[in-house]
Formats: C-alpha cells, structure tokens, sequence
C-alpha cells in the first residue's frame, strides 16, 4: 500500500499537483497527479509484458475508483467538476496508462454544460433505433457515436442500454434497445458494441441486471429465477460480450436481497458462465460495500453517495482494500489494463481532465450525421393503422392539411437549463427522454418539418400549435387531412404515472375526428401508449423520441419520400391492464417468468410486437426444409422461402420467425428466433432468405441441470408479420417424435393483415456456450502477480 491516509504516497517520493493549485487533492487524487509513487526508475515498460509488480498498490487503487466529482458547500449532493467527464480515473504518466474518460450516455454524448449544447448530433433513442430492425443501422449509429464521443475526448461510452423490458411505465424504457424482445436485443446491441469499438474506443453495456424499474430502483429486490434470467433477461448482454464489449454496468437495484454491485452470483454469471473478459464498473453511487472479491471492478463514481449510516463513505479505498484478497484486487486492475491495451488508449486518449476544455467545446456533429439521424429517425417510424390509404399524402389528392397539437411545435430542454441542472433533472422532452440520456440541441420540430415539406409540394397548411379544442376544430374544418400531434415523454428516477398521452388529447382527436375529411395522428413516445380513439382515425404511425431530426423524418414518411419501414420493438396495449406495472413492494417477484408483453396469453394487443405496415404489399411462397450448410456444424433445421412485392412502391420487408417448443421447453408462447430485414424491394422483385436453426436456438434453460438442454419432440416454426400474423408453418422434429404431433400453443394477437414482409440469408444465433473461468486465490495469486498481461478484454 503505497498512499497514506492523506492519499499522498507513503515513501515520500510523489509530486503532486491539482487543479486547484493549492496542494489540497480530493479522493484519489486530481487528474494531473503524477503518480510516482513506487519504482521510479522505469521510464518504459513493454505493454504486453507489463506486470502487476511495476504496479504499486496506489496506483493500482486509482485504476479501481474514479475521481472528478465534489459536493459543493451547502448543496448535499455531488456536482460534476467543469471539463471532467461522467466517469475518471486518473493517468499514470511514468507507465504510459491515459486516464480513463467515460461519457454518457448510450444514445449521443452528453452536453452537461449550456456551452455545449449544439455541439453533437442528437439521434433518435435507442428504443427508436430498436424500431428499425436493422442491425446495418444500428451499426452506422456504432461507428457515428464512436466518433464522435472520440472527438470529444472520451475514450468510452456508458452505453449500450440492452435491459429487455418488463414494466411498461418504465422510466427509461426509451433507453433500452432491446424492447420487448431478447432476440432483437442481442442483435442491435452485437451491432451497436462493433460499430462503437470500430472507432477505438470501449463500450460499456447496461445496466446488469434485471433493472426493469425506476420505482425505489435504489432499494428494491428483483428476484429471478434462472430459467427467466438467461432466456429472457440475460441475451443482450451475453450477445454484447460475444462482440467483445469492453465493460458492464451493475445496477442500482437489488437482485435476491443483495445489491447488483455486490451479488456474487450474478457477477459470477456474467464474469464466468458468460466468458466476459471486460471490467465490471458500478452505476454511479450504486456500491454499498467493498465488493471486490465478489466480481465489482471499478467504483464509480469516486466519491461517497452521502446516504445512509455510511454518509460519504467511499467502499474501494486503500483501507478497504487492503484486506481485501491481493488476488481479487490483481484481476480487477488485470481487466481495466487489458481493455487500455486492448483499444491501445495510451496511443488515442486526446487529454485528461481538468485539461480537456477544447475537446468538449468541440463541434463533433457533421452533414453526414445529421443524415443518418434523419434516414435512422425515418426507418423507425411504425405505421401501425393506414385505412383507405390516407397515406401517403400526395400533392395531386391533398391540397390543404392542417397540423395539429401542442407537441407539432414543442421545444426541446438544455440540459444545464430550467427543466433540468436548475429544475428537473428527469424530466425529458418529445425528441429525448430525461436524465443521464438526455441528449439537448437544435431540433426539427414536427410543424417545421412537415410544414417545410409541405410548402414545397405546393400544398396549403393551416395550424393549431396548442391543443385548445376550439382551434383545432377551426383548423380542422375545411382541410383534406388534418395531421394531430400527439406525444408523452419520461426520465430516469421515475416511472411513468400511466400509459396515457400529455395533455387531454383523447377529448382533441375526438372532436377533430368529427369534422376532418380524414384525420392522421402521429404519436411521439418513450415507449407504450393506449390509444383508446385507433379505430376511429385513418392512420396513425408512432416514432420512439426520435431526435433532432423528428420533424424532417416524419415529413420524408408522410409524403411518401420513404416507405415506411419500422417494426414495432414492444408490445402496443389494449389497457394498462395488459401491461406489468411497477411494484413499490421491497422484494419485486418475476413470478411471469418469460410471459411478459407477447409471450403473455393473457394480454392483449391494441398493435402487436412485431407489427409495422408500409406502402405495398407482398406476397409469401410457402417455406420448404432443405438440407444445412456443408461448413455450418451447430445447423439442426433449415427453412428456405422468398418473398414477392407485389405493389406498386418500393420498400423493405421483415420476416420474423416465432419457434413452437415442445411441452419440455415450458414456454408460454412461440417465442421469436430469427428475424432478416431485407433492403427496398422494388414493386415485382422477389428476394430469397434462409433461416438456420442452431442446437442453441432449440434449447431451453433447464434448473435442475441448472444449463441449457436441446429439446427433443415436435417444433413448430412459424413465419409471419408479427407475432401475430403468422403466414406460414412448418412442424419439425429435433429427436424421435411424429411431425405434425405440435403443442398447438395459440399465436396470442391480432389476426392477420396486410404488412410488408421478407427476407435474406441469415443464420442468427442468441447465446454461445462458454466454459467456466472461476476466480482462483491462494496459488493463483503469486501467478497473477508474476505472469505478463495477456487477459484479453
């Protein structure tokens, strides 16, 4: 242990120096401290062949807690210093280690500061990016934030977001890109983890685990068995570490009485059954205990919580640690080392706070990204009702709309202004939900950009930029369609008080439905809505927050520049009473187990997992089995089929594959294996896809082998629109048992309807089975100590 109790280096060899100038330091040390506690006589060591004995304990500790955040006098809460990044540790110069500059938040960098606001590209949320189904999307996302976040200094991202959706009313359901589903989840966040790291800086995937609410998320206890963990929570991630994510989040929660940060088992699964080769960091005051040994790599954010008997105590200090086992406080530094070395972060981090001004005041958005912030917004559009083809609008048929509703002209908040730093942090806006994953800019509100687009057409626009009932119907009266903007918004730290929309907007499309020649109404949301008026309006599409490009996207779908191509990535409702609420109990049960959203027989839906309409139709061939590649060993089944477009617009078509298990399985419902997004199909083209079924994707988790087992019996694949729109069969056998002998589980949903569908060759794949690699102690500490860094990240 080389720094004392003043955290100043017990040799006294160190030179210290802050920012403050004042040789006082806060915890750990200011960034610009030089760390020279320990050998001084290397000026240079080999990366690869660093080991943990040029390390001193002090300088090991600053790797394993973050610094940059003070309590200012009077306030009780911690303020993040000006020109620190969210997360910090700090550089040691002498062996070529940069600090660590992490940056929320998964969807854009964070503008904390009113200065920089305008500075980044504000994209559509990672729920509007799961909207898209499209993996080539979401990895041009990967590659813009990674570039971004690059220029402003930062060497990580605290994102992806991948937490499958549970409740509902979820505070930060906009955050998560896994919506409803652990199929589409892993392959966004596979995706999203490659596109960021492409740029050379690290991703950090959370927020591990079962953090499904806001409601006491700091207290409550999630309990989950494993058999529900692993098919239906743990997928994302697991996929995330098979990309090679750099890092994991622990949560805020509890999970079976014992805080994320802390439970072993948990850790466990990740660190070990998983193969994660990355550092473990906690959530921003979410450590309650020196937890090392228990799989807890990192503490951030530094500085005590300021709660609780422990007041600001911080857990990984060097007097906990030092009874801490050396072997656990080895393989933490190991693993923050290996993902330095591994993103070669000596060579790319631009600066270390304080010093890091410039980069943050940087303009990192371009022409390039705010086209794909729009094309991203556009493709996550859902078209979910479009009777009597009210859309597209068409300059030859409409000659006059009127656009309606407070939220067609809504501002969007600074994050440093009122509403947010000075008001209410959570609170979000129409383009951004609240918190940590607020992202603040110049936006394209909906009027401007349908407005915009409409003036160019030559067509006439009237307006009622409130939702004052009396203008609407005014507005309303005499145009060809009038267009009503509707929309909700949410933020971390709470739930959301209902399902319902802002405002009374219910009782507006009512009395604009009873005047206008047609009515259309666009919903902005940051996930679930009840729309207890879709059957009496023409059309009705939704978008997930969709950023700075909202407005221009709606225009490009609305006036038929784009098809529409979004799948809806949750579950729309019939009634809150669909839904799972928040649970303001202690101890929260997942007594559903893996029946949540469609995988519920007992919900209804008012729209469909799955269900997106667009501006053609197609036609389906029926599906043949036909034998598995030469070179694909883990094939059990292949299925082949095409589709046809047979309308008269180019667009893009999704197939989804829902797979029946046998009785064994104990699966509620088909539950969703593959899916294939094909490009814009153009009218009377046809396009061929293939779907491989690996041993993985027949099995189910097993708790008294407590492992997957591959199921034997009777399968049913089912290929359709939705996960209500089944188009075609196919029964199979994986074992001794008689095609056609299915469970016969009912598809739950919507009966069929006309949806764009398709598909290309694809072999999709939700988890790999990886072999233990316990932590060891005692022997294995001298090897640790002594052995070259080779741990791969």
């Amino acid at each position: 242990r080389d720094l004392d109790a003043n955290m100043a280096c017990s040799n006294g060899t160190d030179e210290v120096y802050t920012e403050l100038g004042n040789g006082t330091s806060p915890p750990m040390g200011a960034h610009t401290w030089r760390m020279l506690c320990g050998n001084e006589t290397v000026t240079k060591v080999e990366k690869r062949t660093l080991t943990l004995t040029w390390v001193p304990d002090g300088e090991k500790l600053s790797l394993l807690r973050g610094l940059g955040w003070a309590e200012p006098p009077g306030f009780g809460w911690f303020d993040l210093r000006k020109w620190w990044y969210i997360g910090n540790t700090p550089a040691i110069p002498r062996l070529d280690i940069p600090s660590l500059n992490m940056q929320d938040a998964a969807g854009g960098f964070r503008t904390m500061w009113t200065e920089t606001v305008g500075s980044v590209t504000v994209f559509p949320s990672l729920l509007a990016m799961a909207a898209t189904w499209n993996d080539k999307t979401v990895f041009a996302f990967g590659q813009a934030l990674g570039k971004e976040f690059s220029a402003k200094g930062a060497n990580a991202i605290l994102g992806p977001s991948v937490n499958v959706h549970r409740v509902a009313r979820n505070g930060r359901n906009f955050e998560y890109m896994s919506g409803d589903d652990p199929m589409l989840g892993a392959a966004l966040a596979t995706a999203y983890v490659k596109g960021v790291q492409s740029h050379g800086i690290f991703a950090v995937v959370k927020h591990w685990v079962f953090n499904s609410q806001e409601t006491h998320r700091g207290a409550e206890s999630s309990d989950v068995d494993d058999k529900t963990s692993w098919e239906l929570y743990y997928p994302p991630f697991q996929a995330a570490v098979d990309a090679g994510v750099g890092a994991a989040m622990c949560s805020y929660n509890k999970v079976s009485g014992e805080y994320s940060c802390a439970n072993k088992k948990t850790l466990d699964d990740l660190h070990n059954r998983m193969g994660f080769k990355g550092f473990v960091q906690s959530d921003w005051w979410a450590t309650h205990s020196n937890s090392i040994e228990n799989g807890l790599d990192q503490e951030m954010p530094g500085t005590g919580s300021g709660e609780g008997p422990d007041g600001h105590r911080e857990y990984f200090d060097a007097d906990e640690l030092e009874d801490s086992a050396p072997a656990a406080v080895d393989l933490a530094a190991k693993r923050i080392l290996a993902v330095i070395y591994r993103y070669n972060l000596a060579e790319t981090t631009k600066c270390a706070p304080p010093n890091c001004k410039e980069y943050f005041l940087k303009d990192v958005g371009s022409p390039d990204h705010a086209q794909l912030a729009r094309r991203a917004a556009a493709e996550s559009i859902v078209l979910l009702k479009n009777d009597n083809k009210a859309l597209p609008l068409c300059a030859k048929s409409v000659k006059h709309i009127a656009i309606i509703g407070a939220a067609a002209d809504a501002p969007s908040y600074d994050p440093d202004g009122q509403g947010q730093g000075q008001g209410d942090w959570a609170q979000g806006d129409y383009y951004s939900g609240g918190g940590s994953g607020h992202l603040a800019g110049k936006v394209v509100t909906p009027f401007d950009g349908l407005g915009t687009k409409a003036g160019a057409l030559g067509i006439k626009v009237s307006s009622s930029l409130t939702d004052d009932v009396d203008a609407a119907v005014k507005a309303a009266r005499h145009v060809d369609v009038a267009i009503v903007v509707v929309a909700t918004t949410s933020g971390e730290s709470r739930d959301r008080k209902d399902l319902n929309l802002d405002g009374d907007v219910d009782a507006l499309i009512e009395a604009v439905r009873k005047v206008a020649k047609k009515i259309v109404v666009l919903v902005e949301a940051p996930g679930p809505v009840v729309m207890p008026w879709r059957k009496e309006v023409d059309g009705v599409a939704i978008m997930f927050l969709g950023g700075q490009e909202t407005g221009n996207a709606w225009a490009d779908v609305i006036f038929g520049d784009q098809a529409p191509a979004g799948r809806l990535p949750i579950m729309l409702p019939e009634t809150e009473a669909d839904t799972i609420p928040p649970d303001s109990a202690d101890d929260v049960p997942y007594s559903e187990g893996i029946a949540t959203s469609y995988r519920n027989p007992s919900f209804k839906a008012a729209f469909p997992f799955g269900h997106g309409l667009t501006y053609s139709t197609f036609q389906h061939k029926a599906p043949v089995e036909v034998s598995c590649y030469v070179d694909s060993k883990d094939c059990r089944y292949h299925i082949r089929s095409s589709v046809t477009n047979a309308g008269k617009v180019a667009a893009p078509a999704v197939v989804q594959l829902y797979l029946e298990f046998p009785p064994q399985a104990g699966q509620t419902a088909p539950i969703m294996k593959a899916f294939k997004k094909t490009d814009a199909l153009q009218p009377g083209s046809s396009e061929e896809f293939h779907f491989a079924l690996s041993a993985h994707d027949l099995s189910y988790w097993d708790l008294a082998q407590d492992g997957w087992v591959e199921a034997t019996g009777t399968f049913v694949a089912h290929l359709g629109e939705s996960s209500a729109d089944i188009k075609h069969s196919l029964t199979f056998c994986n074992g001794p048992c008689t095609p056609g002998g299915g469970t016969n589980v009912a598809i739950i949903g919507l009966g069929a309807a006309a949806m764009a569908l398709g598909a290309t060759a694809v072999v999709l794949k939700i988890l790999g089975s990886h072999a233990p690699a316990p932590y060891s102690s005692g022997a294995e500490t001298q090897r640790l100590e002594l052995a070259p860094l080779t741990h791969d990240a």
